[in-house]
Order: C-alpha cells, then structure tokens, then sequence
C-alpha cells in the first residue's frame, strides 16, 4: 500500500479533490469567529473511496497511464457519484486522444458538481476538441455564471459563440466586460471587428464612435473613424472627423496629410496640395516620411505633369530636412532630369553612386545627365567605360561609349562598343534600333559595307519612317555605285516625305545623275542649291549635272 502522507500533497496541486466525491458534497455551518471549526467525521466507506482516488492520481501522475484508467473505471463503477473520479479519468482519456469517451466523463462530472469550474472546463476541452461549437458556448455560459469575477472567461465565451457563427452573442459576451469595467479599446475593436466580420457595417460604426466618444482625448479613434468613414465613401461624415481632430491639435503631424487624401479624393486638388504643404512645413514629420509620402501621395502624371511645381518644391523641402539626403539622392535626382535640371541632377546622382556603386539605375541616370551636357562629354565617356566593365549586359553604356568614339571619328574604337550591345542583345528593343545606326554609320567609314548594308536594313525594319538616315543609306550606295534603282526608290521616298529638305533633294539628283537621268536631276539640283546655297557638295554636285 502507497504512503497515504506523501501523496495528500500531489492531490492538492491536481485539484481532483476540489469538492470530493458526491458523498461529501453538503458544506458545513459558517464558523463563527475565534470558533474553532468543528470536525467533520469521516466514514470508513468515505475514507476508503478518497484513498482509491488518491492511488488512481498516483498511478497518473506517475506515468503509469493505462492503471491509472482502469483505476478510475473501477472507481467510477463501485462510486458511479464520485465527480473527482469522472473527472480525473476525462482527462487522461482526454490526454490519449478519446475525446468521445472524455467527453462522457467530463459531463457525468459536471452533472454531479455543476457548480465545480475545473469540471466545466474540462467539459469545455473537450467540446472544443470535438468540434461542437454549440457544446463549447453553453458550457462557457456555466464557466461565466460559477465564476463571474474572472473577465478571461468571457472573451473564452465570445471566442465559442464565434465558432458557433453567433455574431451577436460573441458581441453580448464582450458586453458584459464592458458593464463591469467600462469602456476599453481592447473589447470595443473587438467587437468591431465581429461585426465586420459579420458583415454588419453599421454596427461595426457604432462600436467604434462609442470608442471614440468615451475617449476624446485618444485622436486616434476619431482618426480612425474618419478612415471609415472615408472608406464608405462617405466623405462629409469623414471631414466632421478629421475636423475633430484639427480642432483638438492643429499641429498633429498626420491630420493635415488625412485632409490632403480627402481633398484629393473629393476632386479638390488646389486644397489637397495646400494641405500638403502645411504638413511638409511640420517639423515633427521627418524627411523620411515625407519622401515616402510624396512617392505615394502623386501619380506619375501628377507629379511630373499637372501637379509638378508643388510637387518638386515639397521635394525639395523633405529632401533638406533629412538627416541623409544621400540615401534619397537617386529619387531626387531623378526628379531633378526630368526637370531638364542636369547638371543639379548629376551632383545627386555622383551623390548616389558614391553610397552604392552596385545599382545600375544610378549609372544609367548619371550617363544620360552627362549626354545631355555637350561640356561633360568627356566625363561621360569615362562613365561609360566603367560602367560598361561593371555592367556588360546593358546597352546604354556601350552605345555611349560608341557615340563618342564615333563623334571623334574613331570608327574601329567605336565599333569595339556598340558590337558589344550588339553582341549582348537588347531588352524590350531598348536603343536596338539607334545602336544599329551608329554601327551602319562606323561600318561604311571603316569599308565593311556588307556589314554596313544589313545594319542600315536593320535599323530601317526598326524605323521605316527616319527620312534622314534613309538618305544616307540611299547616299552611301550611290557613292559605292551600287544597286542604284534600289537607292533611287529609297531617295523618292525621302523628297515625297520632305520636298523642302536640301539634303534629300542633292541626294535624289545624284543617283539621277549616276543612272544617266541628268534632265530628271536638274531641278532638284537647283532646288537643292536654292535652299542651301552655302553648301560647296551642293554646288558641284549642280555644276556635274549640268554640264
């Protein structure tokens, strides 16, 4: 037999002896004050039935699982009123996972001592794991009535009626928090949230001005029912809101933003810029929150069409009050080329590789700041160079490399570049067309002309309309005396295009001229002449037909 001593302590902790067994249930008399409390006798039978219960709380505690359940069966057997027996054996059947059989126990326990709060929340487990929903808010209730004290209890019972699908019983639960200790934001958007989830907006609204009113000096709520508000689309109730709020702190950071959005969505964009001026000139908002604010607050459109002089002078402002403008260099910059502002661009963009020299955005910006610049020619060349080296799968800085390189009349130097694009292809035909042109321009002055034909062909696939590169191309095979009717087509299209265009029209009387048609050429020799008559090629190209 086990040492009844040792184990009084284990049965405490368990609390399966809470209340006993149904044999013991009545409670005694009241003890009067310095009364010693009277002793209550204690029968073989009930002394026996306790030191059964304790060996069966041994045997679980102990690990020894499958005695301990067949101890309780035969407790439960021979004392089928024994509560704590039905109970402990619930939760081992509970614990291997026999939540039918759990569930029978638990209830034969609550049946007997429904007042027990152990018992009912063993009830609970396992409707909970059976799935009943129903089962689980009704025992919940019993848990609530026992012990009314305890608040958890009633958001465990709002949580059973959610499962339950019963919207408006999980609100009542958190109703009765509320009438004990008022109103809270924890239990208000709680409820919030059931009724949107619920779909009843209204009530939703409700909560939340309740919130809002019992706590004016939160701006928050009131912030957040605006939001509401602006989300139905019901604008004027939502400037009320956010007019609270202006009222209460006009120097909140965030309020004048909000009425920037609203303006905005009511169609009012004078107001929706003035508002944002006020909040960038707030300096409680740091210049990070301000560029992000500006990088969502316009659309493209907007920022760099019909709204660009607040937008670039608001840029300005939060790109100044930022503890490191070089980490926004690269937005700024960007802002400041299509601005056309080049040279302030390039500071930002140096500015910006200087912190990262791994993003090829900031080397494609800088080169096309330096391209626009004639002065910076130079420097662009050398960006290109590197950035050509860093990154070989892009075509800009091979095509700028090759620009160059052409513009000083190094034709194999620039061929070098541009083979390269051509050679690494081109994303979304991204300067396919323009590389192709240099290459037919370096081709011909370096008399590859094969090489220079297709590339001419190419480039006229790509761009059939450019009059000008079509004269050339026209130009170059008259020059070589090659496939004259093919270039004479070519050179009509040009003058049909451009009658008044000198250049088209030498050319065209130059393969006349070569096919031996000096009648035909004559006039658009003179016409020639006529508009460019500082032109010497002109003029004597005029003076051969002529004679």
């Amino acid at each position: 037999m086990i040492d009844k001593r040792n184990i009084i302590i284990i049965v405490a902790l368990a609390g399966v002896l809470a209340t006993g067994c149904g044999s013991r249930k009545a409670s005694a008399p009241a003890v009067q004050r310095y009364e010693r409390p009277p002793i209550k006798e204690v029968t073989e039978p009930q002394l026996k039935t306790d030191n059964r219960l304790i060996d069966a709380v041994t045997l679980a505690e102990t690990g020894r699982t499958d005695e301990a359940l067949k101890a309780y069966a035969d407790l439960t057997a021979d004392e089928p009123k024994c509560a704590a027996a039905w109970y402990g054996q619930s939760q081992l059947l509970l614990r291997r996972g026999w939540t039918d059989s759990a569930l029978h126990c638990a209830q034969r326990a609550t049946d007997l001592e429904g007042g027990n709060v152990w018992y009912l929340l063993a009830l609970a487990q396992c409707h909970q794991r059976n799935g009943n929903a129903k089962g689980l808010a009704a025992t919940w209730e019993r848990i609530v009535k026992v012990r009314p004290e305890v608040l958890e209890y009633y958001y465990e019972l709002s949580n059973a009626y959610l499962s339950a699908d019963d919207a408006t019983a999980a609100v009542e639960a958190l109703n009765r928090v509320e009438r004990r200790v008022g109103v809270s934001e924890e239990v208000s958007l709680q409820k919030q949230r059931i009724w949107e989830a619920a779909g009843r907006h209204d009530k939703a609204l409700k909560e939340l001005e309740a919130l809002a009113a019992a706590m004016p000096q939160e701006r928050r709520y009131s912030a957040m029912m605006a939001e509401h508000y602006m989300q139905l689309k019901k604008y004027n109730k939502a400037k009320q809101w956010y007019d609270r709020i202006l009222a209460a702190d006009p120097q909140d950071e965030y309020i004048h933003i909000q009425l920037a959005e609203y303006y905005k969505l009511t169609g009012h964009a004078a107001e929706a810029d003035s508002e944002l001026v006020i909040a960038f000139a707030n300096p409680r908002l740091d210049g990070r929150t301000k560029l992000q604010l500006l990088a969502s607050f316009y659309t493209e459109e907007e920022f760099y069409g019909s709204h660009s002089a607040t937008a670039f002078r608001l840029m300005e402002q939060a790109v100044a009050s930022c503890d490191d403008p070089s980490e926004y260099a690269l937005f700024y910059g960007d802002v400041l080329m299509r601005q056309r502002r080049f040279a302030e661009a390039e500071t930002q963009l140096e500015s910006a590789l200087a912190r990262d020299s791994s993003r090829y955005e900031v080397w494609e910006g800088l080169l096309i700041c330096l391209s626009e610049v004639e002065e910076r020619e130079e420097a662009m060349a050398d960006y290109a160079r590197r950035a050509e080296r860093l990154f070989p799968m892009h075509t800009l800085p091979h095509y700028l490399a090759g620009f160059y390189e052409l513009r000083h009349d190094h034709h194999a130097e620039a061929l070098k570049h541009l083979e390269q694009a051509l050679r690494w292809g081109f994303r979304n035909g991204y300067l396919e067309a323009e590389t192709h042109a240099l290459a037919a321009e370096c081709y011909y002055r370096t008399a590859q002309y094969d090489k220079a034909w297709r590339s001419f062909e190419k480039y006229l696939t790509l761009r059939p309309d450019d009059w000008a590169t079509m004269n050339n191309y026209a130009y170059y095979l008259a020059e070589q005396g090659l496939q004259l009717e093919k270039a004479e087509q070519m050179s009509r299209k040009t003058i049909e295009a451009e009658p008044e265009n000198a250049n088209h029209l030498d050319t065209y009387a130059w393969i006349l001229h070569l096919l031996g048609r000096d009648a035909d050429a004559l006039p658009y020799a003179r016409r020639a002449v006529q508009l460019d008559p500082q032109s010497d090629t002109l003029r004597q190209h005029l003076q051969a037909i002529e004679h």
